[in-house]
């Protein structure tokens, strides 16, 4: 490998991963809100509610839990019983290479722990208040 492939290959590994995401969100009120985040190298873009959270933070947030967005709660864990309220949300597209669509609700203890997750990618939600 020449020096300059040598180079090459450090600096895309140093580069942080793409992320496009499209974030919708739904409090239960049947009207869907869509945000969309788009972040390559120190670039960052955010639209929808995810402009108040700030581009910069979505993508660390996004790139931080890229494993846990791509994958799928186990159909075997065991949940409290405990219902966060009618909230809904669907994060979609890809960071890096991980292709993403991970559906969060917050019907029991543990969609509440994942949604707590995911936040600043889905809106925080305190209890009794609707954002």
């Amino acid at each position: 490998m020449t020096a300059l492939a040598t180079l090459l290959a450090l600096a895309a590994a140093a580069a942080p991963a793409p992320v496009t995401l499209t974030v919708r969100y739904n409090a239960g009120s049947g009207r869907d809100h869509v945000a969309h985040l788009r972040c390559r190298g120190d670039s960052a873009h955010a639209d929808g509610f995810l402009r108040t959270t700030g581009a910069h933070a979505g993508c660390r947030r996004a790139r931080k839990i890229a494993s846990f967005l791509a994958s799928q709660p186990s159909s075997k864990r065991i949940c409290s019983q405990i219902y966060g309220g009618p909230q809904r949300a669907r994060i979609t597209g890809t960071i890096g290479a991980r292709r993403i669509d991970r559906r969060f609700k917050r019907t029991n203890g543990c969609e509440i722990g994942d949604w707590q997750n995911a936040v600043p990618l889905v809106p925080r939600v305190r209890a009794g208040v609707t954002p």
